[in-house]
């Protein structure tokens, strides 16, 4: 009783700040001829490029752009837009990381469907987003892209020098990878050839890049299928068999930061990880090192798998949008602008020179020389892999994803065998869908 009623309280609350939202958009509509509202988490206020874009989309459109902030932290602000959403707000636009979140937010029935209102624009997303577009079942794509996060393999290169192994470059299969990790692992001196932290998707990853669902047709788990089965396994083998990296054990044994492996402990030859770790890679003051890095594109998991792993940021318009017309104008130019701004990967199919020399200009200008534009554009972007999406994306994700950790987490750690830890994610994670439903 005590739990429904902090709930019902909670949702008073949040409901009330969608009134309020309210209020707050029809007092912008009143000062300015044309606006367009937009929320965020409060933190974006405070960030500079995020601020010099709605100007310049102001500056070049005459439409203002009425902000709506969010306190608290990402998971806060995801639990009260989608709940102001419920409830009938008439914010425009909306910004949503990831598919896993987009999903859901598509499923609620919360945007409006966009192919007509973009084909008659002049825009033909299918040819400039490709696969990145997300085409829904019914045929329609609720939302476009504006970034991409993608994944590739960063390396060491005072490691590989001192092992005298060549550098890696694609293309290669995991096999490769493997095989490389084991030439310049010495666990006698602490180095291991590869890192991936203890988390997914790395504990299943080359069944994902074989694109093998998650679930079945009939909606329920899928994680008994072979693929996810050998995929785990593999894990577990170049980590606790073969010993290229360090045990799941160790890691919770020792309780450090991941980060810290890779970056400070001067031991990691090889981790594979998203295009954000350049941020990390090239902060001396945070994380100082004195080696080099090189980068190289992600293994493939072998015939029909050759698919990078992918996450995109999406712009969706409130299917109770107060501003629809201007709410298309700015989606159309989020999608075209932001990542120009905030300093990442434009959700192209293919990009231009100029593109490319803005997106990787600055990270390879921040290593001081250890990478260059080229290198990021052709081990990230150009790799001539196909793409499949980093999250489990469908009913009760968030759920199957932390039951899929935990149960693989207690199998890598010998705490039961590769059969119980099947049998439990599919029992538990399809009791979670049909709670969920």
């Amino acid at each position: 009783m005590k739990r429904i009623l902090v709930l019902l309280l909670s949702l008073a609350v949040l409901i009330g700040s969608a009134a309020a939202m309210g209020e707050k958009e029809e007092a912008a509509s009143a000062q300015y001829s044309r606006v367009v509202t937009t929320t965020v988490t409060a933190t974006y206020l405070n960030e500079t490029w995020f601020n010099t874009m709605n100007a310049d989309f102001e500056a070049e459109t005459g439409i203002h752009v009425d902000v709506i902030p969010v306190p608290g932290d990402e998971d806060e602000y995801k639990a009260k837009i989608n709940i102001d959403l419920m409830a009938g707000s008439d914010v425009d636009v909306v910004e949503t990381l990831g598919p896993k979140d987009y999903s859901r937010q598509v499923s609620a029935g919360f945007f409006m469907p966009l192919n007509d209102a973009v084909e008659q624009a002049g825009i033909d997303p299918y040819e400039l987003y490709g696969a990145n577009l997300p085409v829904e079942d019914d045929g329609n794509y609720y939302a476009l892209p504006f970034k991409q996060e993608m994944y590739c393999v960063f390396y060491n290169k005072a490691l590989f020098d001192e092992a005298g192994v060549p550098y890696p470059e694609g293309p290669w299969t995991w096999e490769d990878y493997v095989e490389t990790a084991e030439k310049i692992t010495d666990r006698s001196k602490g180095i291991y050839g590869s890192f991936m932290n203890a988390d997914l998707p790395w504990m299943y990853m080359p069944a994902q890049q074989l694109a093998i669902p998650f679930y079945k047709e009939d909606g329920s788990c899928n994680f008994d299928a072979p693929e996810f089965r050998e995929a785990a396994e593999w894990f577990k083998e170049i980590s606790n068999g073969l010993c290229i990296q360090p045990s799941v054990g160790e890691l919770e044994a020792e309780g450090a930061n991941w980060n810290y492996y890779a970056l400070e402990g001067y031991r990691m030859a090889m981790f594979p990880q998203g295009n954000w770790f350049t941020r990390l890679l090239n902060s001396q003051e945070d994380y100082p090192k004195d080696w080099n890095y090189g980068v190289a594109p992600l293994p493939s998991a072998g015939e029909g798998g050759n698919n990078n792993l992918v996450s995109l940021g999406y712009v969706a318009i409130n299917k109770n949008a107060a501003h629809p017309e201007e709410a298309l104008e700015y989606a159309l130019w989020i999608a075209e602008n932001q990542w120009k701004y905030e300093g990442g990967i434009p959700a192209f199919a293919t990009m231009t020179e100029e593109q490319q020399q803005i997106a990787f200009g600055s990270i390879a200008e921040a290593s001081h020389g250890q990478v260059t534009v080229d290198d990021l554009y052709q081990n990230l972007v150009n790799t001539g892999l196909g793409s499949v999406s980093s999250d489990i994306v469908g009913t009760a994700a968030a759920e199957y994803y932390n039951i899929v950790k935990e149960e693989l987490s207690s199998y890598n750690m010998d705490l039961q065998d590769i059969n119980t830890a099947i049998s439990n994610i599919v029992s538990r994670v399809n009791e979670a869908i049909e709670s969920a439903e």
